[in-house]
């Protein structure tokens, strides 16, 4: 099996008002007393987000060299999703780059994975009905996300995908789902507010392909 190497990227030198580099993803801890009050739900610099998308095409094509895969380009996000959940748009087109929305389907058994390039920028991973990464998690000043936290959140949940190690069940008056990756283990859960909705949820994971592991490409099997 082929081994998964993370793309070398970094954020953009970005500087302030009095033209100092800004320690993006450092902030934390490097700035005594960061984050201040005004630094929640401000975005000054969201481009530096851009390098979650050269993660994410590292991440597909990993996962189309090792896996028995097809991959649909501009493929419908919501297609077997939770219906009236709102995704983010994806980005528009860009030169020498691969469309905005792709979905990898395994040729056997395992469910689909949804790779969004988002206009944040960012990138949103769906799979099954409900579950799903995304990277930024907020993007704003104050959570300061590094590189390093942005690969992981999308490297553990398409590995995690593609291994089967993912899981999502209504339960009480909620949704719970949680999943496996090589880095972290993650789950939550969610209210649904009414019997009815979580019924449709419910029969929408009867339908949906289960989640299990990937077949291996072919001449990946016989060596």
């Amino acid at each position: 099996m082929p081994m998964y190497t993370r793309p070398v990227v970094v954020f953009p030198e970005l500087r302030d008002d009095a033209g100092a580099v800004i320690p993006y993803g450092r902030r934390l801890g490097e700035i005594p007393g960061w984050p201040p009050d005004d630094a929640y739900s401000v975005v000054v610099h969201p481009e530096r987000f851009e390098v979650a998308w050269t993660i994410a095409r590292a991440i597909v094509d990993h996962l189309v060299a090792t896996y028995d895969v097809d991959v649909i380009e501009d493929a419908d996000p919501e297609a077997g999703r939770l219906p009236g959940v709102r995704h983010l748009e994806p980005r528009g087109p860009i030169a020498d780059a691969p469309p905005a929305v792709r979905r990898i389907v395994p040729r056997g058994q395992g469910a689909p994975l949804t790779v969004i390039e988002t206009d944040h920028p960012g990138v949103e991973l769906l799979a099954g009905v409900t579950t799903g990464a995304l990277a930024p998690v907020c993007g704003c000043e104050a959570c300061d996300e590094s590189v390093e936290e942005v690969a992981d959140s999308l490297e553990d949940f398409a590995f995690a995908v593609a291994s089967g190690e993912v899981w999502e069940r209504v339960e009480g008056r909620g949704v719970r789902s949680g999943h496996t990756g090589p880095v972290s283990s993650g789950s939550g859960w969610s209210r649904s507010e009414s019997w009815g909705q979580r019924r449709e949820i419910a029969s929408l994971m009867k339908q949906a392909t289960p989640f299990a592991p990937w077949p291996l490409r072919v001449d990946e099997v016989s060596r």
